[in-house]
């Protein structure tokens, strides 16, 4: 998770375009990390005795591992715990960024301790990505009091879904949106009732929309008709649902009302507590949020 949020502060900082981004968020997917990069973010070696060890490949057929322990850069226990790490891919996009020659390895190391400062994240933070504490990092819902949490478990619960029904890991909570909602967009709303009270949806262009509904209906869809509308709406309804089952195991007692899509041609009718900027890889969109 944390390496889709180093993505898009890249973006951000003007450091990646949005062509860029997205192509590094598809490519991230099939990377393998390479230990020096790995080696770099743990803080066993710079970026400059990386290079080293990659110039001696150049003339000396032998293993990075190999090369930094005869080196004295690493022991062998340290390339170890890097070649069981290699495996866990959290460092993907990175390893996408410089496979691309977008960023050097150098310039990677910079900008990673620098997202780290300027949002407090640790190496512990990064190592077990928990996934809550990362979001509110990046996410404010401390208005709302003794009910933030369960504003951060319901976000946290929509990137959750986005892998298992949309197939998409590259799912990025980028900050609290506060301008206006543009013109012509699709608004997928619902609303939760009982104990919590929450108004929970989606604001959209119709690209995003058709992608959303096609992805979680199965086949490709083309225009915005009543089976697009029925299956957008029906991603919500499955995600809310899963979340007031969670409240239940809380002992708060919820219930749902039907989602309601309508094409927003104006401001969103009603208050809105919270509006969360969203990216993915088929497009970006905002998650809007009100309580009661």
């Amino acid at each position: 998770m944390l390496n889709q949020y180093f993505g898009h502060y890249l973006l951000n900082k003007g450091i990646l375009n949005n062509v860029q981004l997205r192509e590094v968020l598809d490519a991230e997917r099939s990377v393998k990390v390479k230990l020096g990069l790995l080696a770099v973010n743990v803080g066993v070696m710079t970026a400059a005795q990386v290079e080293d060890i990659h110039n001696l490949q150049r003339t000396r057929d032998q293993r990075f591992g190999d090369l930094a322990v005869a080196m004295g850069f690493l022991t062998s226990v340290q390339v170890d715990q890097l070649l069981t790490s290699q495996q866990e891919g959290h460092l993907s996009i990175m390893q996408a960024i410089t496979d691309k020659n977008y960023m050097t390895l150098s310039a990677v190391e910079t900008a990673l301790s620098d997202f780290r400062e300027e949002y407090g994240i640790t190496t512990s933070d990064a190592e077990t990505e928990d996934e809550t504490e990362i979001i509110k990092k990046l996410v404010d819902f401390s208005s709302a009091a003794d009910k933030a949490d369960l504003l951060y478990n319901y976000v946290g619960l929509i990137k959750r879904n986005a892998v298992r029904f949309l197939d998409d890991p590259s799912f990025i909570f980028i900050q609290n949106s506060t301008g206006k909602a543009a013109q012509s967009k699709w608004f997928v709303s619902q609303q939760i009732i009982g104990d919590i009270t929450l108004s929970a949806g989606f604001l959209m262009e119709e690209s995003v929309l058709l992608e959303i509904a096609a992805r979680f209906y199965g086949e490709k869809l083309t225009r915005v008709d009543e089976l697009a509308l029925d299956s957008v709406g029906e991603f919500l309804n499955v995600n809310n649902g899963v979340f007031c089952s969670s409240l239940s195991d809380r002992g708060l007692m919820t219930d749902l009302q039907p989602p309601v899509v309508i094409k927003q041609d104006g401001e969103i009718d009603k208050a809105v507590n919270y509006r969360v900027n969203t990216a993915t890889s088929f497009g970006d969109f905002e998650i809007i949020l009100s309580l009661a």
